[in-house]
């Protein structure tokens, strides 16, 4: 043997954690986590398919498909795209302007008021709708779209106190050194 002997390390055995008084929802706590985490990658792997196979992101088919879908002759206007997808006007206007760069959509001026634009999908849009297996709004809000009225208000109710919960804890970090700088 030489001068420095090898150390022979004992096998260590890997302790489960273990729900404690001070954390009972340990393991609900990280299913919930999962689940989240599930319900996000399988929405990034919807948005990298449709990408590969149409051309076209998630949010971008959605607002294609509510663009066709308008039951008004004229179309529809940005503003009440945005409405009906939740997302602010100017994140809208840059999926029109993709859109109608792509030749999916197109831009109409109202015949009354020549301020207001309407926006109407094109024949090419209407068929990459009708070749793109859906839902075309995304798996998400095809979920939440086919989740009863209670179990949505729930949902809607128990997210709301999470954000809350996160944005208080936000606050209160807001100021601080990052990681000790």
């Amino acid at each position: 043997m030489t001068a420095v002997s090898k150390r022979v390390r004992k096998p260590t055995r890997r302790v489960r954690a273990s729900t404690t008084a001070s954390s009972p929802h340990t393991s609900l706590e990280l299913q919930t986590l999962q689940s989240l985490r599930t319900i996000f990658g399988s929405a990034r792997t919807h948005d990298a398919e449709l990408r590969r196979s149409a051309g076209v992101s998630g949010s971008q088919l959605w607002a294609l498909s509510e663009v066709a879908r308008s039951n008004n002759k004229q179309g529809i206007t940005v503003n009440q795209l945005s409405a009906q997808m939740a997302l602010h006007q100017t994140t809208t206007s840059n999926l029109v302007n993709s859109l109608v760069e792509k030749g999916l959509i197109r831009r109409q001026r109202d015949a009354a008021d020549q301020r207001v634009v309407h926006l109407c999908a094109t024949a090419q849009g209407k068929q990459l709708l009708l070749r793109t297996p859906g839902p075309h709004a995304g798996l998400l809000v095809d979920a939440l779209r086919s989740l009863d009225r209670a179990h949505l208000h729930r949902l809607s109710e128990s997210l709301g106190w999470v954000l809350t919960r996160m944005r208080r804890t936000a606050d209160l970090a807001a100021g601080e050194t990052l990681m000790g700088e």
